[in-house]
């Protein structure tokens, strides 16, 4: 064949081998080593299988066979023999004369490696799940370093996993933790394989093969804080059955000599790692050895408002309000230490408290003097105080939102006049505007006024007839009035 008719169909037919998958496509060095003749032939066969004109890519192949029993292509043409007999819906003869003669006569070729994983899959297929397990065992025996065979080892973790196969399980997991070599291919199956065998460790609380199995992927910190992340999640999942306390306890406690471990070896965290084991004390419901964990950190390394404030969290969670606050009082950081009491104070009731707290903090805080005055605001509507509510939020910069809060308090004393007054003046922010003509519709209906009111929640659908406020005022209009306007103005 010449080079130009050569290159025609390496031009012509190369796309074609697309459709091929990675088990039936040829390898590179075994097409180079092929004659031209053998070539074409083997694209003509090709081309016929890839357009899924199996009996006739059946008899190309065959010609193949019969015409270049000796090529370098012979293994190949072999296999997708094979292939083509699947394809034909004869998957035994595929297994007897197609895929096991490769194994048989080529046995060292890339071929045979492949015609072993398709006789497990074929087995699949036919729904011969043992003949299909026995046959992937098979081709990691005799190939165990070959890519394939990781695609095998899968396959079986897939069925053991079905059939729950605790035994298989774990030795194809050890397998791909510690025996199969780690390369581009295989790393991916092999980190995956490490984190479940270590996982099923730490359920059976044996933290120490969990971290060896890890290591076989991680090293340094990030080992540890594997290790750490996925025994700190298994005592928590096992927390949730009583029946399994007891094992949550165990691992725990493997898990908190590790810490003290890792802190002995890496001084530089050993505050983070105290509170982590201070954290799982906490989670394991022993509050008593957080304390102690806590008071360790204050000896060792002093007190510093993070500190402090977890110790005044615990004292929270303990019921004892007071010393926490004590606690608070002693933060460096005094603002944050009074926002904390202050906060208690508003959750525990303690309104007059807490505005104390707040005159306090616009003394030494007076750039954040408005975020206080609302806050102080707020504790007189708490209080019911609304005209002095009103008074102190007419001295906050946070237009409408003051004017908003003002009108309410308005209305609460029955105030409606005044109340729209400020809402009509909400209205010149663009985005405020629906909400104000809303409330002045409620407000006209506070006060009794039936015909402004029905006026303004019309005047609502029909400005702002795609804003939550139009829906709210159409709803309410046909529930209180029996009018039905479209979201326009427009009456029905």
């Amino acid at each position: 064949m010449s080079r130009c008719l050569s290159i025609f169909f390496a031009l012509f037919l190369a796309p074609l081998c697309h459709a091929l998958s990675p088990l039936e496509q040829i390898a590179v060095p075994t097409f180079e080593a092929m004659r031209e003749l053998e070539r074409y032939q083997i694209r003509i066969a090709e081309k016929h299988y890839t357009k899924k004109e199996y009996k006739t890519a059946l008899a190309e192949y065959e010609k193949f066979l019969t015409l270049y029993e000796s090529s370098p292509g012979a293994p190949y043409a072999q296999l997708m023999w094979s292939h083509t007999m699947m394809h034909l819906k004869k998957p035994k003869t595929a297994l007897r004369e197609g895929f096991q003669s490769v194994i048989d006569y080529w046995p060292d070729t890339r071929e045979a490696v492949i015609a072993a994983y398709c006789i497990a899959d074929a087995y699949r297929t036919m729904g011969e799940v043992k003949s299909a397990q026995k046959a992937f065992h098979f081709l990691i025996k005799e190939y165990p370093e070959d890519e394939i065979a990781i695609r095998s080892r899968n396959d079986l973790l897939h069925y053991a996993r079905l059939h729950k196969d605790e035994k298989e399980i774990l030795f194809l997991l050890n397998d791909l933790t510690y025996d199969v070599k780690r390369t581009e291919v295989s790393k991916g199956s092999c980190v995956t394989a490490s984190r479940e065998l270590a996982e099923i460790h730490f359920f059976d609380q044996r933290l120490t093969e969990g971290k060896k199995a890890l290591a076989t992927s991680y090293a340094g910190k990030e080992l540890f804080d594997n290790v750490y992340a996925m025994s700190a999640k298994t005592v928590g999942h096992l927390l949730k059955n009583p029946k399994t306390k007891r094992a949550a306890l165990k691992l725990a406690d493997q898990l908190l000599a590790t810490l003290r471990e890792e802190a002995i070896s890496r001084p530089e965290i050993e505050k983070d790692l105290l509170y982590r084991a201070a954290g799982l004390n906490g989670t394991l419901g022993r509050p008593s050895e957080t304390w102690k964990i806590y008071a360790e950190i204050a000896e060792k390394l002093g007190k510093d408002d993070g500190l402090l404030g977890k110790m005044a969290a615990w004292y929270k969670s303990r019921k004892k309000p007071e010393e926490a606050r004590k606690i608070y009082a002693e933060f460096k950081d005094q603002i944050a230490g009074l926002k904390n009491i202050a906060a208690m104070d508003l959750k525990e009731g303690k309104i007059k408290e807490a505005m104390e707290i707040f005159r306090k903090l616009i003394e030494i805080d007076g750039d954040n003097a408005d975020g206080y005055l609302w806050s102080i605001a707020s504790c007189y509507e708490k209080l019911s105080e609304w005209k002095n509510a009103i008074a102190t939020y007419r001295q906050t910069d946070r237009f409408p939102a003051n004017y908003f809060a003002m009108a309410s308090c308005h209305r609460r004393m029955g105030e409606q006049t005044e109340a729209i007054v400020l809402y009509n003046q909400c209205k010149v922010v663009n985005k405020s505007a629906p909400e104000a003509t809303l409330q002045i519709g409620f407000t006209y209906e506070e006060a009794k006024d039936k015909e402004k009111a029905i006026r303004t929640f019309q005047l609502t659908c029909k400005r702002y007839p795609k804003s939550g406020q139009a829906s709210k005022a159409h709803a309410h209009l046909q529930n209180e009035y029996n009018i039905n306007v479209t979201l326009g103005g427009a009456e029905e």
